[in-house]
């Protein structure tokens, strides 16, 4: 088995700190491929921190030469070489200077999370680098790889991109600007619409204001005057209702009274009646034992003058003084007579005065 070591190391252009990968395997192009041992992820996670000081110093590069009277520049990018070197001779040295484990441990390490957005598209171009700097030969690329080339062309690249960036990015402040310009000067000549407009809103709202404020007055009294009218209207149903039960119930009394006066004279007059037929009867009665003794008193004058007595009977004609009848006989067949007359009268007289009573009291 062979012990192979990569060595990644850059803190602000200096090697301050180095992380150490082992890498076993039956041979140095298996170890690559093995995740567990490559431990990608660390290498990823700690070329992001080298790529972004490789861009900050670009940026610096970049921003010293595009100054009018800019000074020595270079720092930067000795900066860089160094490091940039470090890395390369640690990634050479660690594939045994073999090519296809440099291009397969680099496609890992690219994909990694760690390196998102323009450190993914960095990290690629690094590996291209390499790659294209690199032969088929282990032996040259371990002994012979011109490094320094290598940096020089990537750092050339890098800031390159970085200048075209940096321009974009110069372009965009002044468009931004010119917008701000324009904006401002547009905002100068709207002041005084836009002031306006705002007191005609202010205006508005206040008018608004009150439009709706009087609408809820109005909704209000509406509401108010539909309530009472709803309660006058409930009060008037209810005293109707009280009224016309009322008046029923006065009704239903004065015909109950009407009933039971009507009743009350009724049997009055069947009472006044029957006594008359009572005192009738009594009078027919008196008036045939007057008969019978009037005939018994002839026929014993008949006897006694001799002769025959004459046949008595209910035809034969009777003595002046029987024709004429009895004051009682006379007094039942009056009395009779006006009761049945008073009982036919005052029915009808009674029932119509009951009825106009409780007409009266409504009225």
């Amino acid at each position: 088995m062979k012990l192979c070591c990569f060595v990644l190391a850059a803190t602000h252009g200096m090697v301050g700190s180095a992380i150490v990968f082992q890498l076993r395997g039956s041979n140095v192009h298996d170890s690559w491929k093995v995740a567990g041992a490559m431990q990608p992820t660390v290498v990823a996670k700690t070329l992001s921190k080298v790529e972004s000081e490789w861009r900050s110093q670009a940026l610096q590069f970049v921003e010293c030469n595009a100054e009018p009277n800019h000074g020595h520049c270079e720092a930067a990018t000795g900066t860089f070489q160094k490091s940039c070197g470090t890395v390369v001779n640690a990634v050479v040295a660690a594939s045994s200077g073999d090519r296809e484990t440099v291009r397969d441990y680099m496609a890992v390490v690219c994909d990694e999370p760690q390196l998102k957005g323009w450190k993914k598209g960095r990290c690629r171009n690094f590996a291209q680098a390499i790659l294209g700097a690199m032969t088929t030969n282990d032996y040259e690329n371990r002994v012979h790889l011109y490094v320094t080339g290598l940096c020089t062309h990537f750092w050339t690249n890098m800031t390159n991109m970085e200048s075209a960036i940096v321009a974009q990015e110069h372009q965009l402040q002044e468009k931004q600007i010119e917008r701000a310009r324009l904006a401002a000067k547009t905002a100068a000549a709207d002041a005084t619409w836009k002031r306006a407009r705002e007191a005609a809103e202010a205006v508005h709202k206040v008018a608004e204001a009150r439009i709706q404020e009087a609408k809820k007055r109005r909704a209000a009294e509406v509401a108010r005057h539909e309530a009472e009218e709803k309660k006058k209207a409930a009060e008037r149903s209810s005293a109707l209702k009280a009224a016309a039960e009322l008046k029923a119930a006065k009704k239903a009394v004065a015909e109950k009274k009407v009933q039971e006066r009507s009743e009350a004279a009724r049997k009055a007059a069947e009472a006044q009646a029957a006594e008359a037929e009572a005192k009738l009867k009594e009078a027919e009665k008196q008036t045939q034992e007057i008969k019978q003794k009037m005939f018994e008193v002839e026929a014993a004058k008949a006897v006694a003058r001799g002769a025959h007595p004459a046949k008595a009977s209910y035809g034969t004609r009777l003595p002046a003084h029987s024709k004429t009848a009895s004051p009682t006989v006379k007094e039942a067949s009056n009395i009779s007579k006006i009761a049945l007359a008073n009982a036919s009268q005052t029915l009808p007289q009674k029932m119509a005065a009951t009825n106009k009573q409780p007409s009266k009291q409504m009225a």
